[in-house]
């Protein structure tokens, strides 16, 4: 687990002095690095701050013309919405001693102003129809068994997977006992547990891979028993100015400017080095590099061992397989309380193309902010229109289930998390069976080159997930290459 601020072994390996450092101005004409990061998300660059502070010289390669990944705020969205990670778990000692350490805030939501996250039940839409202001347990579109009818469709996760989860140790999910568990599809699983047939078409909607059969039981378990734990630990927190806030500081800190713009096409790996080359012909070398670059985008680039150095082919076929979520959010705001035209709650739940409206906090706005979270195969046929169109149709269908949105809400932004050239989809997602065949695969290194990211870590979710493996892939650098 990790402490509140470094973990005991990253504190021996970062020290102040070292820190402290060169300024960026002196360091205009870098000298050739020791480690190369690609990757100026927040595993990319705690490994940064890592090995910088343990005397290396190290170089961010970025293939954006930002630093972040998936810790983007919406600076120039009204209220300042979240596009990825938006908070920081009580449990999070990786990413709250980078805050400490930088300067940046962190608190605790909902301690005053106005909020519509309380407890209302969202306003509800299924098979197409419109919202309506009536208890579900008697509606005659709850068509869920006589045991499932008093829960609503956000209940059914409760009952059948958050109260029922074989896992107790974060590391359960790793442990053979808990094998087959890997080779079961989340459908199978819920089969098992009792859930009716309704009761899975509705659940569905919220599944963070493409779909219940190709969603990993083990793997919802295994998340679902994090989150359970942190929950325990403590109370969530947000980043004062948006977790974009976070990781620009930490750029920020490094003596060596991120490089942004840097798309690897290829990287040549041997036993005491490697050459990454970018598309704008620029070659960067170094005698260590960590990637933290998603999969979804790795398999694209030529990884090239040399020296005697080979990629393994399973290591491969994993960088192949492993699946990214698909994820389209429709931010928008309010200029009219609809909710209190229509008397129900301002969220709404539907197993229709837009699935959930969620209401958000914002920061410096005077309107309500809302987000359509979709996500899955129903992104399949907005994945392809423009986002002008997308906003349209979310509006239209918004308007249709809940007829008090019509000229009371506007689109401000379009997110798409799948079309994102340099993160092709959200988080890593396991299929079934693919613990068993990849997972192990995932950190492994290749000669000189080492991974790290969500998909490597072996405890965390999220954004602590990142820092964990970013700091397993530094600490290996450091046993390998030694520090400077």
């Amino acid at each position: 687990m990790a402490e509140h601020g470094w973990t005991r072994r990253a504190a021996l390996a970062l020290g102040a002095a070292a820190l402290a450092g060169r300024s960026a101005a002196a360091l205009a004409t870098p000298a050739p690095a020791d480690v190369l990061v690609l990757g100026a998300g927040i595993a990319g660059l705690h490994a940064a701050r890592m090995l910088q502070g343990a005397g290396l010289q190290v170089t961010v390669l970025e293939a954006s013309a930002r630093v972040g990944g998936r810790c983007w705020t919406g600076a120039d969205v009204p209220g300042r919405p979240e596009f990825g990670a938006a908070e920081v778990g009580f449990g999070y000692g990786r990413v709250r001693g980078n805050a400490a350490e930088l300067g940046v805030e962190l608190y605790e939501p909902g301690t005053g102003g106005p909020s519509l996250m309380g407890g209302s039940a969202a306003a509800l839409s299924v098979y197409g129809q419109p919202a309506a202001n009536r208890p579900w347990a008697t509606s005659p579109l709850n068509r869920l068994a006589p045991n499932e009818r008093a829960l609503l469709p956000l209940q059914l996760y409760g009952r059948y997977i958050g109260a029922r989860s074989p896992l107790v140790e974060l590391t359960d999910w790793l442990k053979p006992e808990f094998a087959a568990l890997d080779n079961m599809s989340l459908r199978t699983y819920l089969q098992q547990q009792g859930a009716s047939d309704e009761a899975l078409r509705l659940f569905n909607v919220n599944v963070t891979a493409r779909n219940l059969d190709e969603a990993n039981a083990l793997d919802t378990l295994r998340k679902t028993n994090y989150y359970r734990w942190e929950a325990k630990a403590g109370r969530t927190s947000k980043v004062r100015g948006g977790t974009s806030a976070l990781t620009d500081a930490m750029a920020a800190s490094l003596q060596r400017p991120v490089q942004l713009r840097r798309i690897v096409h290829r990287i040549e790996t041997g036993p005491h080095g490697v050459a990454v080359h970018c598309q704008d012909g620029s070659t960067h070398r170094a005698r260590a590099c960590i990637s933290t670059i998603p999969l979804s985008v790795l398999r694209g680039v030529r990884v090239e061992g040399t020296g005697g150095v080979q990629v393994p082919a399973q290591q491969r076929q994993a960088w192949r397989a492993i699946r990214y979520g698909q994820l389209l959010q429709v931010f928008m705001e309010a200029n009219a309380p609809f909710w209190e035209r229509d008397g129900m709650a301002p969220e709404l739940w539907s197993d229709g193309p837009i699935e959930r409206v969620l209401p958000l906090r914002a920061e410096g706005s005077v309107h309500h902010q809302f987000v359509a979270f979709i996500n899955g195969e129903a992104t399949d046929a907005l994945d392809r229109l423009p986002h002008a169109a997308v906003g349209e149709f979310v509006l239209r269908e918004l308007a249709r289930l809940r007829p008090a949105t019509a000229g009371a809400v506007r689109v401000t932004h379009v997110h798409n998390w799948t079309t994102q050239p340099f993160a092709r989809g959200h988080v890593a997602s396991f299929a079934p069976g693919d613990i068993g065949r990849y997972e192990a695969l995932l950190a492994r290194p290749v000669g000189a080159l080492y991974f790290a990211g969500e998909h490597c870590a072996k405890l965390h979710a999220g954004l602590e997930a990142a820092c964990e493996s970013a700091e397993a892939a530094a600490m290996r650098v450091l046993e390998d290459v030694g520090p400077g």
